[in-house]
């Protein structure tokens, strides 16, 4: 079942865009934690890429949510002003960094698991929400963010291999 709690249905659809913005966010401080602690990890070109992506579905996420309110803040100012407190699928961003802190120098597995459980999560946030959404004009950029956390999973889930190897 999609955590689609981290979202205040009941709220206007900038609202639920901005915060999926924040979600965003979440998961991109937990990706550039990972790399600070392992830059030269077997995974760390993945998390790379998985941490641009965040930012990309923030900015896709942003272009609807500058139609829905108007506003004229820069994506960059935006961006910067998010807490990115939590990520997709309602984790704690403190509580995954504490975890992340925890894990051994060597825990390639644990944290490449780690950050398939967050694209899985995400994934299936943003399903869910593209099907809450159906027939509206809110449910193109939760589509089209669900269809690229695929890709993500896909990334993470290769990364695993390359853990074995190490």
């Amino acid at each position: 079942m999609p955590a689609l709690a981290v979202f205040d249905l009941s709220g206007d659809p900038a609202d639920v865009l901005y915060r999926a913005m924040d979600l965003e966010r979440g998961a991109q401080r937990w990706y550039e934690a990972v790399l600070a602690r392992h830059p030269e990890a077997p995974f760390a070109p993945a998390v790379r890429l998985l941490a641009r992506a965040e930012e990309e579905h923030a900015r896709l996420v942003y272009r609807y949510w500058r139609r829905e309110t108007g506003q004229a803040a820069s994506f960059a100012e935006v961006y910067a002003s998010l807490a990115g407190a939590i990520i997709e699928g309602g984790m704690d961003v403190a509580a995954m960094l504490a975890r992340l802190e925890e894990t051994a120098e060597d825990s390639c597995i644990e944290i490449v698991e780690m950050s398939l459980a967050i694209e899985l999560a995400a994934y299936d946030l943003y399903r869910g929400m593209a099907h809450r959404f159906q027939g509206q004009g809110m449910e193109e950029p939760f589509l089209v963010i669900a269809q690229a956390e695929k890709e993500h999973m896909r990334l993470a889930s290769e990364s695993l291999q390359l853990c074995e190897h190490s």
